[in-house]
């Protein structure tokens, strides 16, 4: 693992065709890049430091798109319609290739994406430099629950990793409910990521079918989730409340104050179940963190 983020970049373009992923790996500051976007009919463009910058490479066709999605697919699509059906494919490494085109939808339901007009790549990498802003706070007391805000694509992900790590090396019994196979980027059942001794991961689920099934029979101290995005989500936090668990999940939004006027967050809030919310700031490319106390006095 610890040549990892040598090559995290070539690892996440391997789905790409050959000669689109052979332009790709001569482009400036790899470690930096946080999303590659492919639109029919554009240059591609890379997100660093929450802007786009577009690249000077040829634009990107139909064809391209098409067979990004069969590879990203191991050439079996419907092997993946439950994750295509909520706009995504999984890619080993903890990567994840988002998807945009025409909806497929039956009986008022979406199950697929067709006609594929863009394509969101985005890279997970490992952080350690994190640890000395999360370690003064992960020890050897029970974990605490905690809410991570921010942004879309400022960090939400690699700082839920990174404290499900810190908590599991300090002997915590840790669980993962990994529906989007992003935080361990799971591979022949190896974690592609450093997340911990003491931890137990089960994608491929929804948020509340894993925490049931966590809760059964991993008796965690902490179960930590990705973005809460849906009421089911809010009933999976609801469970481990009830059973005593800590639980460290996330959430899209600037800052306290901007997560209480949303309806879905008002009724997470209302659980009472986090103690502290850490809130991921960027500002002109740069990111700080503020640790509260749910009560809004700073930590």
């Amino acid at each position: 693992m610890g040549n990892r983020q040598d090559g995290v970049w070539m690892q996440a373009i391997a789905c790409l065709p050959e000669e689109r992923a052979a332009a790709l790996s001569r482009v400036a500051e790899q470690e930096r890049i946080e999303e590659l976007r492919l639109r029919c009919g554009e240059a591609p463009s890379v997100r660093i430091g929450g802007a786009e910058r577009p690249l000077s490479l040829a634009p990107v066709t139909a064809d391209e798109l098409r067979e990004t999605v069969s590879r990203a697919a191991r050439y079996s699509v419907h092997s993946y319609a439950e994750s295509m059906r909520q706009g995504f494919l999984p890619l080993e490494g903890g990567h994840r290739l988002g998807l945009c085109g025409t909806a497929v939808s039956e009986n008022g339901s979406v199950t697929g994406v067709r006609r594929i007009s863009s394509l969101n790549l985005r890279v997970a990498r490992q952080i350690d430099a994190l640890d000395d802003i999360l370690a003064p706070y992960i020890g050897e007391g029970a974990p605490f629950s905690l809410l991570v805000l921010a942004p879309p694509g400022c960090g939400k992900t690699t700082l839920v990793r990174e404290w499900v790590r810190l908590v599991s090396d300090a002997g915590h019994t840790t669980a993962v409910a990994d529906e989007r196979g992003e935080i361990a980027g799971l591979a022949e059942g190896v974690p592609q990521f450093r997340i911990g001794r003491c931890t137990d991961i089960l994608e491929g689920c929804t948020k509340k079918q894993a925490a049931l099934m966590l809760l059964r029979t991993m008796s965690p101290a902490l179960v930590a989730m990705d973005e809460i995005t849906s009421p089911e989500d809010i009933e999976a936090v609801a469970l481990c409340a009830h059973c005593g668990t800590a639980v460290l999940a996330a959430a899209h939004a600037a800052g306290p104050s901007d997560l209480r006027r949303r309806p879905l967050y008002r009724r997470l809030l209302s659980l009472g179940v986090f103690e502290r919310v850490l809130t991921i700031e960027q500002k002109d490319g740069k990111r700080s963190y503020r640790m509260e106390k749910t009560e809004g006095t700073t930590c």
